[in-house]
């Protein structure tokens, strides 16, 4: 029986929602098993050296979305409306996003992890979108319609983004009031919503990309988005079988 590629995910302690746990959103998981990967679940403990003990067992990367970014990571003071950051956990996950990469293994980010990927290779971000981006949409939905569709994203023509989900006009799903300001060097944007705001990059020399709404909540519902994930175990079969 052939081996399903493990694919990392990081799993931290978040107050702010449940006491004594540590928390990732089931639909992650989900996505990953019915992409035929085998999660395995990273514990944040505030010791980004055990990403080393870690990085061997895997095959591939998965980012997910989360809290706020500590703006301190590039170089800025958080404004008033940042007000929830776990920094224990933005460490860890770049010391596994550092490793990842410099092992040639796939990672896939989503909607902080976006962030934090363009935040680990020198990129800034727009704190806050209401406040930083004038003409802004809504980008923050209510959590309660986690798997409706509320604005519309373009995509870049012959990016992986496109060949993955087709060249059809395409809608997401929206929970955020960060975004990437700056891309990293190196990162191509590959998507936009109709106001600018980057929805997603890629970079193949890193072997990574990442788009900034949540897709793992859209795969039941609209099958077109499988293929996100699909791509990340495939990625991480070619890195298993190296």
């Amino acid at each position: 029986m052939p081996v399903r590629p493990v694919i990392g995910m990081i799993t931290a302690p978040n107050p702010k929602l449940l006491h004594g746990r540590h928390l990732i959103n089931t639909s992650y998981v989900r996505a990953v098993i019915a992409a035929g990967g085998t999660p395995l679940l990273i514990p944040s403990d505030g010791d980004d050296g055990l990403a080393a003990e870690y990085l061997p067992l895997l095959h591939g990367l998965l980012v997910p979305g989360g809290e706020d970014v500590t703006p301190a990571l590039y170089g800025e003071d958080p404004l008033r409306q940042v007000t929830f950051m776990n920094e224990e956990k933005d460490r860890m996950e770049l010391a596994l996003i550092r490793g990842a990469v410099e092992r040639g293994m796939p990672v896939f980010g989503i909607c902080r992890g976006i962030q934090l990927l363009n935040v680990c290779f020198g990129g800034t971000l727009y704190q806050d979108l209401p406040a930083q981006y004038p003409g802004v949409l809504g980008h923050a939905q209510d959590m309660a319609i986690r798997g409706q569709l509320t604005h519309r994203v373009t995509l870049e023509p012959d990016s992986l983004l496109e060949k993955l989900l087709g060249g059809e006009p395409l809608s997401v799903n929206s929970y955020h009031h960060q975004a990437v300001r700056t891309p990293a060097p190196g990162f191509t944007v590959t998507a936009r919503a109709a106001d600018g705001v980057i929805e997603g990059v890629e970079d193949p020399e890193r072997n990574l990309y990442a788009v900034q709404w949540h897709p793992e909540d859209l795969v039941e519902s609209h099958p077109r988005f499988r293929s996100l994930f699909r791509h990340l175990v495939e990625r991480a079969e070619q890195y298993a079988g190296r």
